[in-house]
């Protein structure tokens, strides 16, 4: 597994920060006990106001678990990763598609030099 470099580390981070600073602007965010940051599922989908076809196809891809919040009711949650990835199909959050393609050069810049360098 390739290792991203101090500064695309520090690139990366900015991005995710940018990201995530805009969704918790608008829907509450949660820890776990495992420390995992997780946001509810509603609201998100709420804030998004994805088109009914992408929603459905979004529905499909998410992950989300059961979670009792502090006065015991249990909402749907979904880790926040999954939901940095959708901000960038909603016109809500402009600035998204850029930040995700930011994010996602890392990704392949990493896996491509894993491939050059390899056998």
């Amino acid at each position: 597994m390739g290792e991203l470099s101090p500064e695309e580390r520090h690139e990366m981070t900015a991005a995710l920060d940018v990201l995530a600073m805009q969704l918790a602007a608008r829907v509450s965010l949660y820890w776990d006990e495992a420390g995992t940051v997780l946001v509810p599922l509603h609201p998100l989908l709420n804030t998004l106001e994805l088109a009914p076809l992408l929603e459905a196809t979004a529905l499909t891809l998410l992950h989300p678990q059961s979670r009792p919040l502090a006065h015991g009711a249990a909402v749907l949650m979904v880790p926040l990763g999954e939901a940095l990835a959708l901000l960038a199909f909603s016109g809500h959050f402009p600035d998204a598609l850029a930040q995700v393609t930011r994010i996602e050069a890392f990704g392949h810049g990493a896996h491509e030099g894993r491939r050059q360098g390899g056998l």
